[in-house]
């Protein structure tokens, strides 16, 4: 039975070599030594055990680290330590803050074990490069939520899978999120999630809804949400939304987000991905990590019959098929692709899964698959440092719902408390990054979180956080170029609204309705941590990747963001998205399963 592959591409054929000659070694006390640094959400502490010079054992006392993510990164690099023995062994790919966080730690211990850590650091590992070829029924490239569910139908009806992800871990962007998808639990309740689906996609000005698809979609939810369920997954179930209960260490995740005026909200994804990945382990599925695809291979009719991936690592990999099914996810993560498709998300701060560069999206597009007439960015949280990945998924914003949240003219568009997928629709830009200013008094500011931190980062010429503090509303104006007269009677009119005590403009809640006149006057510049793109290729309602002209490409479906323009409007909301994912894994597979048979 082969397990997770990574280990055989990756680095477990590693050997560790100490160089012959050049460094002297420092001899280590024996004993263990506890030591700490900072991950991606909080300190990583551990215990670093040496006997006779060498890594005995490390143990991980205490962390804080994204569930499915950091957690699994750090028990990954765990194991890598010891078996090199060396700070040179590699992190994990989607997880590099907390791959660096438990090798920082480590390096401490043996600085305190009378050891040289930068000689460790020094200690070079060899890898082997090796070249080979494997046979299967489906290939499944791409780990996220949709290609999970594709391998795993795929593999109970009894077809031989391999599941191929770019990164070190599985789960792409759906192990941050909620998990929460649109089903049906029953077959009776189809057209009633068909209307919840269409109702929350009310803006389709730009991009109608395929309501066809839609309801082939949902179609099969009542035999995935029960797939999940016979997994041990829990959930709850309201307004035809399917949640899963999230795990421990995702609740643990949430009590240390900081938000100004709601709780953060626990993430149930992580527990879906894991659950998934854990059967999928458990029934002998090859999950091949670190290997990306690089290429699509295709006989001379014009069938793809399987995939290759190559890298200068761990060489070339051919993985034939009679069907693949590509579920790579966006493509926010690449620049040239943003500029060539979707030209308004250039310069967008993006929270997608930093493996979403397009792979699929342009081997598909290489046979001549047609791409969606809509491709656009999927709105995510507001917040002043884009890279404070810990609020991305969160329902609501960190800010203070007090705040007066206006446009780069000065203007208010939509109630501060509405949420992200409300609000960030008023906030768009073609050329520069999607924002929002939030306006507050003294008052207001003292509950903005890090604002001081903000303020001096910003008065250092920092690229990108941006706060300002000034005397008057017209000063503050100037500081962000906005018209001092615009951003005067914009406050003017607010301050009426909340003097009165109801927001007859947007209906902010009254608790929420605070007057800016205390004090100084402070501006931050909130970016939209867009989710990554949606558009992408086309696909018909069995998931076939099909060309302009709507005939198929054989062999080749796609299943998740990668074809996703025909089920959103010109909005995104985010349970639709995984309702793509979940469903249409599913429905790929079953296709794809009548050309294995």
């Amino acid at each position: 039975m082969i397990l997770k592959k990574f280990a055989v591409l990756a680095l477990s054929a590693a050997i560790f070599v100490l160089a012959a000659f050049g460094f002297a070694e420092a001899a280590l006390k024996d004993g263990s030594y506890k030591a700490t640094a900072r991950g991606i959400d909080g300190i990583v502490t551990v215990e670093v055990t040496f006997a006779n010079d060498k890594i005995a054992d490390i143990k991980i006392l205490d962390d804080n680290e994204t569930a499915g993510v950091g957690d699994k990164a750090l028990e990954i690099v765990r194991k890598r330590l010891i078996e090199n023995q060396s700070l040179a062994v590699e992190g994990v790919s989607g997880a590099t803050v907390s791959s660096n966080a438990i090798r920082t730690a480590v390096a401490d211990a043996i600085k305190q074990a009378g050891g040289d850590a930068s000689e460790w650091r020094n200690r070079k590992i060899e890898r082997v490069k090796e070249n080979a070829e494997y046979n299967y029924d489906i290939v499944v490239v791409g780990a996220g939520l949709a290609g999970l569910t594709a391998a795993l139908t795929a593999e109970q009806q009894g077809a031989k899978v391999a599941l191929l992800e770019k990164q070190g871990i599985v789960g792409g962007t759906s192990i941050f999120s909620s998990g929460t998808f649109l089903a049906a639990e029953t077959e009776e309740t189809i057209p009633e999630v068909v209307k919840a689906w269409l109702a929350r996609n009310t803006m389709q000005d730009a991009n109608k809804v395929d309501v066809a698809l839609v309801e082939s979609l949902l179609k099969v939810s009542p035999a995935v949400v029960k797939m999940y369920k016979d997994l041990g997954v829990e959930f709850r179930y309201t307004n035809y939304a399917a949640a899963p209960v999230p795990s421990e260490r995702a609740k643990k995740n949430a009590e240390t987000i900081k938000m100004a005026d709601v709780s953060a909200h626990s993430k149930g994804g992580e527990a879906l991905i894991t659950a998934l990945e854990a059967q999928l382990l458990k029934d002998g599925v090859d999950i091949y990590l670190n290997t990306p695809a690089t290429g699509l291979i295709v006989n001379d009719s014009g069938t793809v019959t399987g995939v290759v991936s190559e890298t200068d690592k761990t060489g070339t990999k051919k993985f034939n098929a009679k069907v693949v099914i590509l579920c790579t996810g966006d493509y926010a993560r690449n620049n040239q692709l943003n500029a060539e498709l979707a030209p308004e998300t250039v310069g967008e701060y993006t929270a997608t899964a930093k493996s979403n560069t397009g792979d699929g999206l342009k081997m598909a597009l290489e046979l001549g698959a047609g791409l969606h007439a809509y491709q656009e960015s999927m709105s995510g949280n507001f917040h002043a440092d884009p890279f404070d990945m810990p609020v991305v998924g969160q329902p609501n914003n960190p800010f203070p719902f007090s705040v007066l949240l206006v446009d780069r003219k000065g203007n208010r568009k939509v109630s501060e408390a509405a949420g992200p997928h409300a609000q960030q629709v008023f906030f768009i830009y073609e050329d520069e990054p999607d924002h929002a200013w939030a306006i507050m008094d003294q008052d207001i500011a003292d509950k903005f979180l890090n604002l001081e931190k903000y303020l001096a980062q910003t008065q250092s010429g920092h690229p990108f956080i941006k706060a300002f503090k000034a005397d008057s509303i017209e000063e503050l104006a100037k500081l962000i170029n906005i018209d001092p007269e615009v951003l005067a009677k914009t406050v003017a009119d607010y301050n009426a609204l909340c003097e009165s005590g109801k927001d007859t403009q947007f209906g902010k809640p009254e608790k929420y309705l605070k007057p800016l006149n205390s004090g100084a006057y402070y501006a931050v510049k909130e970016y939209d941590m867009t989710r990554g793109n949606y558009g992408g290729i086309l696909t018909n309602a069995d998931f076939q990747v099909v060309k302009s002209d709507g005939s198929v490409i054989p062999g080749l479906y796609a299943a998740g963001l990668i074809s996703s323009g025909s089920y959103f409007g010109d909005f995104y909301p985010g349970r639709e998205a995984l309702s793509l994912c979940a469903h249409g894994g599913y429905i790929a597979a079953m296709n794809a399963l009548k050309a294995v048979k």
